[in-house]
């Protein structure tokens, strides 16, 4: 019997807040995963948005070779070779519980549950969690079973349980999050048999979490308990009362900007504060920083060796790959991506570099930003206008990215330059025309959620 896989996505978790001394939430069940596993501290996603960084990851495939990666949002063609079908393929049975915005983007075709897709809104705390255990502890899951769980609870806005309330439970609304779900998947981890089941936590991409210590004082400009209350409720708001929902909403921009304000106006911030606070993931903009494109990556239970922690850089596109390399099963796909099991196994391997670029954006005017990923360097790049925009990190002595350095090391620039290119050349699906009224509809289901 092939074993079970559970593949579980957090959304928008960073790798600091699930690993390391950044972390203040309590997480006994993720760090009893990685304690019993392997954990990677520099995995990295291709992009900072859900749909494109899953659509990559599970197809293997970067996102100009899905379709997805153009300065436009668009729906994954079904036609594009993915791993859920090669596991089906291989006998698995395929389940899904992750938000209908991944129905909405063409990433639950393969899946075999008729409610493979939950309301973006409907919350872990608020039934979902106990629908998802209840398919579990059912028994009625046809072995061998893959189950992806796609948890939007860490997604903006950010509505904390009340039984997570408390500043034990971290510094943060997020982290306070962190410390809920993590109490979730124990009780999931209860209803799975590790020894016959392989575990892959993750995340599609990061997150800009706006709270500092600076000179020994904690400054959040995280929207409070009631605006995320109310930004939830507003997005169910009916067509007919949009103009309401319009003015209510720029009533509550303008005393967010205020707040703001008073809070900040005489503190005088560092480079890395500023964009913590001030900006947005999901707004137009540069968007391929560490906070955003650096994820989790834990690998445990059914054929993995206990407490590695793993330094080396592996990607998004290697997860499956590498999944179907650990059961000896054929891979057919033209995958981006590489097999890293001889990490898994102590082994040494090449670092490969990994291929980032800036999601699409709704806002016309928005740059599009392209660019590779070593464990040294970062080097960044506008696709339109690459002469007048390359960007350089040292991410060794400087991993908060702070200074460009691309002026001094112009070996580096033309090395990884050269590299850069050889990658965005080596396309293996021939792009589709996309439906204009489709791009309309998935555009108003993001800016609801906040996109922009």
């Amino acid at each position: 019997m092939k074993p079970n896989i559970l593949f579980l996505v957090i959304d928008s978790l960073r790798a600091d807040k699930c690993y390391g001394d950044q972390k203040t939430s309590i997480t006994p069940n993720i760090d009893s995963l990685i304690n019993n596993g392997s954990y990677f501290t520099q995995a990295i996603s291709s992009a900072a948005a859900t749909a494109v960084a899953v659509s990559s990851m599970l197809t293997g495939l970067y996102p100009f070779n899905t379709g997805m990666g153009d300065s436009t949002y668009h729906k994954l063609d079904s036609k594009i070779p993915n791993y859920i079908k090669i596991l089906k393929e291989h006998g698995y049975h395929t389940y899904s519980s992750a938000p209908e915005i991944a129905t909405d983007f063409g990433l639950t075709y393969d899946f075999e549950n008729v409610d493979s897709a939950y309301d973006n809104y409907f919350s872990l705390f608020a039934g979902l969690g106990d629908q998802i255990l209840k398919k579990f502890s059912s028994n009625k899951l046809t072995q061998p079973w893959f189950f992806y769980i796609h948890l939007f609870d860490l997604h903006t806005p950010v509505i904390v349980p009340k039984d997570f309330v408390d500043d034990k439970f971290g510094i943060s609304q997020y982290e306070k999050m962190v410390s809920s779900i993590d109490s979730w998947i124990g009780e999931l981890l209860k209803n799975i048999d590790l020894e016959k089941t392989l575990i892959i936590l993750t995340s599609d991409h990061g997150e800009y979490v706006p709270v500092v210590k600076h000179d020994g004082e904690i400054i959040s400009l995280e929207p409070s308990p009631t605006e995320s209350n109310l930004w939830k409720l507003g997005n169910k708001v009916p067509k007919n009362l949009y103009p309401m929902k319009r003015k209510f909403g720029s009533i509550l921009r303008i005393a967010r900007g205020k707040l703001k304000s008073s809070k900040t106006s005489t503190i005088s911030f560092s480079t890395y504060e500023k964009r913590v606070l001030f900006d947005s993931r999901m707004g137009s903009g540069h968007r391929v920083f560490d906070d955003l494109i650096r994820v989790p990556l834990i690998l445990s239970g059914y054929g993995i060796s206990p407490k590695k922690i793993i330094s080396q850089q592996v990607k998004h596109v290697d997860i499956f790959p590498t999944i179907l390399d650990l059961f000896d099963l054929q891979n057919p796909n033209q995958s981006d991506g590489t097999s890293f099991v001889p990490l898994l196994k102590g082994d040494q391997m090449e670092e490969i570099p990994a291929y980032i670029e800036s999601p699409p954006s709704i806002d016309e005017d928005s740059e599009k930003i392209i660019g590779i990923r070593t464990s040294n360097y970062k080097y960044l790049k506008n696709i339109s206008n690459a002469k007048n925009s390359m960007e350089l990190y040292d991410l060794q002595n400087d991993p908060l990215e702070v200074k460009n350095i691309f002026d001094d090391y112009p070996d580096v620039v033309s090395k990884l330059d050269k590299l850069l290119d050889d990658v965005r050349s080596n396309t293996k699906i021939d792009q589709q025309e996309h439906d204009e009224d489709e791009i309309k509809k998935i555009e108003a289901k993001l800016r609801k959620l906040g996109y922009t």
